[in-house]
């Protein structure tokens, strides 16, 4: 282990470990945390961090209504999930958001998250529940609203309102994994800002919403190691541009300035490390650079808008990073 890992990522486990099976590790992530208003509606819309675009209305480019559109979201509103393997499952309009679809096994969703395997014979793999818990069918959701003119955002906010209320903080299996933990936090900031202005997002939808993501990304600054030196791959490329982001977009949460600066300094450090000079990426997997350069896309752009900027590096591999997978495309 030593000789294929290095002393930094035996120690972290070691360590990880004992904290793990001593119960440590569990106290640092709480149970029921006090209810809290972080941040007013009010607050949200004038303080916060300048998005890429304001709201629905200031979106001007053509509208394409297309019959697959149309199919998708029709799809998704009766519960068929088209997941990761290219294998569609009907989960039910009312999913619960723990039960695992391939196997039928549902998660104790009291269970605190440091006591649930990623993968066992019984549960099966818990991708499968993380699948629908990412929110990345909401831009299907919002491609319909855009291009058809019919105002989704009821559906989206029940959607969301129906995980926080199905998955108590730092409990259940969408609490296992610091990453999708991320997407899903920046997967509802999309949401929040195409819907911005609807009568549909009121003060108690916005504060149950600025809550659950307060603590969520709490639980990623407090995991953030674990991507950083056991895992060091998309994951952590991921989770710390999401703490940068959320101390930009959201100001007003008590440690959004530490958030902010540690997370925007571990993201160069993480781009510098796992983009190579050449473009290619350390995973090795098209897919994987993919999400790389939509996660860049998000640095640069948001990072502009907001009148800031990243060491040279990051500017310099999401260049080479893009030439390199447009080489590979085929016209």
């Amino acid at each position: 282990l030593l000789r294929n890992m290095g002393w930094r990522y035996t120690k972290f486990r070691v360590k990880h470990e004992l904290l793990s099976r001593t119960g440590l590790l569990k106290k640092k992530f709480p149970v029921a945390p006090p209810y809290k208003q972080y941040i007013s509606l009010e607050d949200w819309k004038n303080k916060s961090g300048n998005f890429f675009f304001r709201n629905k209305k200031s979106l001007s480019f053509p509208k394409n209504p297309t019959s697959e559109t149309r199919e998708r979201f029709q799809k998704l509103k009766e519960g068929k999930l088209l997941f990761f393997n290219s294998v569609e499952f009907n989960i039910g309009s009312h999913y619960d958001w723990v039960t695992n679809p391939d196997t039928g096994y549902k998660y104790d969703i009291q269970k605190h998250w440091t006591q649930i395997a990623d993968l066992s014979k019984e549960a099966g793999d818990i991708k499968y529940v993380w699948e629908k818990s990412r929110f990345s069918y909401l831009y299907d959701v919002i491609r319909y609203d855009y291009h058809f003119d019919e105002d989704c955002a009821e559906f989206v906010f029940s959607e969301i309102l129906s995980w926080i209320n199905s998955n108590p903080i730092n409990c259940g299996p969408n609490y296992r994994c610091s990453q999708e933990t991320s997407l899903r936090v920046l997967n509802w900031t999309f949401a929040l800002h195409y819907y911005r202005d609807s009568p549909f997002l009121t003060d108690e939808v916005f504060d149950k919403i600025q809550f659950a993501i307060y603590w969520q990304m709490d639980h990623v600054y407090k995991n953030i190691d674990f991507s950083r030196i056991a895992v060091r791959n998309n994951h952590a490329i991921t989770e710390t541009l999401t703490l940068y982001l959320t101390g930009l977009l959201y100001p007003q949460f008590p440690d959004a300035e530490k958030w902010k600066q540690k997370g925007k300094a571990w993201f160069e450090e993480e781009i510098a490390y796992q983009v190579y000079d050449n473009g290619t990426f350390l995973q090795f997997s098209m897919n994987y650079h993919r999400v790389v350069i939509q996660l860049l896309t998000w640095a640069i752009v948001l990072a502009e808008k907001n009148n800031e900027s990243f060491a040279t590096v990051v500017y310099d591999r999401a260049k080479k990073s893009l030439q390199f997978l447009r080489t590979c495309m085929i016209d």
